[in-house]
């Protein structure tokens, strides 16, 4: 009698190997998208400081001027609403507000609150809000 043996036919270890590599990268590429962003785009965000505060007060409301300056690559606005700190925090609202342009500033921007009695000379926090969910702090001196 006579066996004949017969080889199997079938993918090589090699082939099989590199190509269960490059499933592996693909894949993990996917996944690293997702998690860390590889395939996002990066773009400055605006970066806007308030500078120049200069406050007054009349009874009880208080008024502090000031420039903001955007120093970003993307426009931002104000949202309206803003507070003084003197020990004591208290919201107001903006006025002048707008549209600080990037790497321009927007200047007579008022933050006026009411139920601060302060003299002159008394330092004052103060923080605007932004639309981009950012916040742009300041200290004035009453005049």
């Amino acid at each position: 009698m006579r066996i004949t043996q017969r080889r199997r036919r079938g993918v090589s270890a090699l082939v099989a190997e590199i190509a269960l590599i490059a499933v592996v990268l693909i894949v993990s590429v996917i996944f690293a998208s997702f998690t860390f962003g590889v395939f996002s785009f990066y773009y400055s965000p605006p970066e806007v400081a308030a500078q120049g505060a200069s406050c007054s007060t009349a009874g009880n409301s208080t008024t502090c001027q000031l420039t903001l300056t955007n120093v970003g690559a993307q426009n931002t606005s104000t949202t309206g609403s803003c507070s003084l700190d003197s020990g004591t925090v208290v919201n107001g609202y903006i006025v002048d507000g707008g549209v600080v342009p990037a790497g321009g500033s927007l200047a007579n921007v008022q933050c006026v609150t009411n139920g601060l009695n302060l003299t002159s000379g008394s330092q004052v926090d103060g923080a605007l809000t932004l639309t981009n969910g950012g916040t742009a702090f300041f200290i004035g001196t009453v005049q």
